[in-house]
């Protein structure tokens, strides 16, 4: 499936695909009484998960992008499909069921801007072997595979080694990528995985939870330990801080931007996108960490996952 050694396409996104309901503000200190109606700002619909957030973030850095999972037969399903359409991603692999609907999250932002959320699950719950499986021939075509989260698919979880395993063998120059999300499955379901992962990017507060560790060395040493090969590279989002990268057994701790902050929505899934992409292009890996914090930082200066990300041009210009 590869012309000339090359991808038909640079990466598939598997995963969550969330229709995000945005309410604000929502003062839930002092919420309505019963029967009773405040009026909003505004309530919007925009996309979630880490496919349309990854997926979407790579699109507009340039790249050309698969978006696999699946949605519920509804309307929602129908408006984020056609939401990744319109943003240039590939949705053949991006399957319909109605046995439950579009996973589905209300972000009740309050008034001084935090944050709460009110999630269904809906069809997440189906991924299962059977639909990954399903995505392979996707998969095949694709330089990267980026699996998430890691935490949030009890479907699969517990069958990624075999799958993964399956996925080496039907599609060889493939590479995998898992994401996580806070807080993880245990790290017991970890282990087994990570030796079938090329790359593996949880936050700090994730990893964490699952070395025990505190220093993002120590964390990464612990995770490595358990990878293929020391071609793997593991990375430790450091929120503002930037990112700790140990590639090749060679670490690089790569400072933050600073910026004034209006949205952190989708930063992490961003940063993952970035940093598959500078790779990608070419660059080294301390070099993709920059490039990575440069286009979470971006994304964090606007309202909404993505709105804040720029081509690759300008943002390679800016590390």
């Amino acid at each position: 499936m590869f012309r000339h050694g090359a991808p038909l396409m640079h990466a598939a996104i598997f995963g969550l695909i969330v229709a995000d309901l945005i309410a604000e503000p929502m003062d839930l200190r002092r919420p309505p009484a019963p029967g009773g109606l405040v009026s909003l700002n505004s309530l919007r619909l925009t996309t979630g998960g880490n496919v349309c957030n990854t997926g979407i973030a790579m699109a507009k850095l340039g790249m050309s992008v698969a978006a696999t999972g699946m949605v519920g037969d509804d309307v929602l399903g129908k408006a984020v499909v056609e939401r990744l359409v319109a943003a240039g991603l590939d949705t053949s692999a991006v399957f319909t069921s109605g046995q439950a609907q579009t996973s589905a999250t209300i972000v009740a932002v309050e008034p001084g801007g935090e944050r709460c959320f009110f999630h269904t699950p809906g069809v997440t719950s189906l991924l299962d072997a059977d639909v990954f499986r399903r995505c392979f021939p996707i998969f095949k075509q694709c330089e990267w595979v980026q699996i998430g989260y890691f935490g949030l698919l009890p479907a699969l979880t517990g069958q990624l080694p075999q799958v993964l395993k399956e996925l080496r063998e039907y599609a060889p120059k493939t590479r995998i990528a898992l994401d996580t999300v806070n807080p993880p499955a245990s790290s017991e379901l970890l282990w087994p995985i990570l030796p079938y992962v090329d790359l593996f990017a949880p936050s700090r507060t994730e990893a964490m939870a699952l070395t025990g560790e505190s220093d993002p060395r120590a964390m990464a040493g612990v995770f490595l330990r358990h990878m293929r090969s020391d071609e793997s590279t593991v990375a430790i989002k450091l929120d503002a801080e930037g990112c700790y990268i140990e590639d090749e057994r060679e670490g690089h701790r790569v400072a933050g931007y600073p910026i004034d902050v209006v949205d952190t929505t989708g930063a992490g899934d961003t940063w993952f996108g970035g940093y598959l992409t500078a790779l990608m292009r070419g660059l080294n890996g301390e070099t993709a960490a920059r490039f990575a914090n440069r286009a979470a930082a971006d994304c964090c200066t606007a309202l909404g996952a993505s709105t804040g990300v720029r081509s690759f041009e300008d943002t390679l210009a800016r590390i």
